[in-house]
């Protein structure tokens, strides 16, 4: 238990610093100095800088795909409809990626400042969020609740949009609140793919 705590600990360092650093001019130093540890310990938890920043984004695509709840069309009046079931879900991950601006910082990484390996990882999570978003729309066109579409260019069509919103809010550029961030998704959803 104590190793889960002092991973998990350094994992929170590392997060800090490739969110003010930027994955290129982070070392592993920097990693351990923030965390406090000596670099032995660092090394035995990761076996450098691009396993740590790995970690870091299998951590924040687990912790997204925890907050959304499958879709289910309700069988009677006092089940919850499919918009309130969508804009729960649109909540619960608007709130997760919201109360921490350093994971949001860390999904914005531009793939230039990466090294190659590091590069492909964020490619890689990004084509995995749009196989499972796609998957997900597949499932609502078959439900009746989303118009036909090309789910695959619809699917990254949203997180562009999504990671756009995200940019600017942790960048200072647009103030949001959550229900707010909510509202307007849904508004946008509702115009050109909520049947």
């Amino acid at each position: 238990m104590a190793s889960n705590k002092r991973r998990e600990q350094i994992l929170a360092a590392a997060q800090v610093v490739f969110a003010d650093k930027g994955y290129h001019a982070t070392g592993v130093s920097d990693i351990i100095a923030k965390a406090g540890i000596a670099r032995g310990t660092f090394y035995l938890y990761f076996d450098g800088k691009r396993a740590i920043f790995d970690a870091l984004l299998d951590r924040i695509f687990e912790d997204l795909l925890a907050r959304i709840y499958p879709i289910i069309i309700p069988q009677s009046p006092d089940e919850a409809t499919v918009e309130s079931q969508i804009r729960d879900n649109a909540m619960r991950l608007i709130q997760c990626l919201m109360e921490d601006k350093d994971a949001v910082k860390i999904l914005m990484a531009e793939a230039e400042g990466l090294d190659e390996g590091a590069q492909n990882r964020l490619m890689a999570f990004y084509g995995r969020l749009g196989e499972w978003l796609a998957e997900s729309l597949d499932d609502g066109v078959s439900l009746g609740i989303i118009h036909a579409c090309n789910t695959k260019v619809t699917a990254h069509a949203l997180i562009g949009s999504l990671r756009g919103v995200l940019w600017a809010w942790a960048m200072g550029l647009v103030e949001l609140d959550e229900q707010a961030f909510v509202n307007e998704l849904l508004a946008f959803l509702r115009g050109g793919l909520l049947i």
